[in-house]
């Protein structure tokens, strides 16, 4: 079976060392990655990963809402820097949080980086976190592919998001929650991603129990479901 994982932090593992990750997700099955940051300070580090494992590693540059307050002023400036330099990046990790941050800023460094993504036509990579009703007002201004990592929401969210051409990825936390089985269900497998956000949440050698976990409750044989994320993983990533 083919492998991806589209929400992993390869730069945050404590070893610090990309060459043994990348070995080892190779020999598990794996075929692409994205590799995520969420800092302007971690953003060299993820694009140094991009270039010695440029076969296998997608880059993602963002800003996400936990480190707003630690951003530099022009960090709008070095995103772009980034971009232009990875045809291929993705912009992430991104996103609205009402759990851990306050709504302060929030808004304004979020619709920025849709502004980016529709400007140099890049898919986003969402974090939403006790946002979603908040995070609906931003969908129409929204054009350029996106996805919501680890989602986490509810079914009438997914079905909000899928209808407007979103993607939801899912980690191994789907399976602990309540409506997991039914998040499961109900998204269309045109629209599935999967991820580790390794580190923090999972570990990517948790990906293949995954993927079979949700065959199972879907009803699909596992190869085939490691077959169309595969897809959907080069979809959403315009074929890189």
């Amino acid at each position: 079976m083919k492998f991806t994982d589209s929400h992993l932090h390869m730069q945050d593992y404590k070893t610090n060392n990309a060459q043994q990750i990348v070995s080892d997700m190779q020999d598990i099955g794996f075929a692409k990655v994205v590799c995520v940051s969420s800092t302007p300070k971690s953003w060299e580090n993820v694009a140094k990963i991009t270039m010695q494992h440029s076969n296998f590693v997608i880059p993602a540059f963002g800003l996400h809402p936990w480190y707003i307050k630690q951003a530099p002023v022009d960090w709008q400036q070095q995103l772009r820097c980034y971009l232009n330099k990875f045809s291929n990046a993705q912009i992430g990790e991104c996103g609205l949080d009402c759990l851990k941050v306050e709504p302060e800023k929030q808004q304004e460094v979020f619709e920025a980086q849709i502004n980016l993504a529709k400007e140099f036509n890049r898919p986003l990579n969402i974090h939403i976190l006790k946002a979603d009703e908040w995070f609906l007002t931003f969908l129409p201004r929204i054009s350029s592919k996106f996805m919501l990592h680890s989602f986490s929401g509810s079914v009438e969210l997914l079905h909000t998001i899928t209808k407007a051409g979103g993607f939801i990825s899912l980690s191994s936390g789907v399976l602990k929650r309540k409506n997991g089985t039914n998040i499961i269900k109900e998204v269309p497998l045109s629209k599935l991603l999967i991820e580790s956000d390794g580190p923090y949440l999972s570990n990517y050698n948790n990906i293949p129990e995954l993927v079979t976990s949700i065959a199972d409750i879907k009803g699909i044989d596992a190869k085939e479901l490691s077959s169309i994320i595969y897809s959907n993983f080069k979809e959403f990533n315009y074929g890189k």
